[in-house]
């Protein structure tokens, strides 16, 4: 691994990488599991309309991650 070259991701910090989402089955369990081993929750769960659930994270070293569970009966 290569260390960051750029300002760690922050609220004033814009976002200058691909953010990778992944897909899982629960996504409140997923944002639990995250939380519990030290990542945080930097956008909460929102819906999008006929295709699921979205909420983006930060892992323990400060990488952005998107989590999203398919649903399309989300509203």
């Amino acid at each position: 691994m290569m260390k960051r070259q750029i300002e760690e991701p922050g609220a004033d910090t814009p976002i200058s990488t691909y953010i990778c989402t992944i897909d899982v089955p629960d996504i409140d369990k997923y944002l639990d599991r995250i939380q519990k081993h030290g990542g945080k929750v930097t956008m909460e769960k929102s819906s999008i309309p006929g295709i699921g659930w979205l909420a983006y994270c930060l892992d323990t070293e400060k990488n952005i991650f998107g989590i999203m569970q398919p649903d399309m009966n989300a509203r």
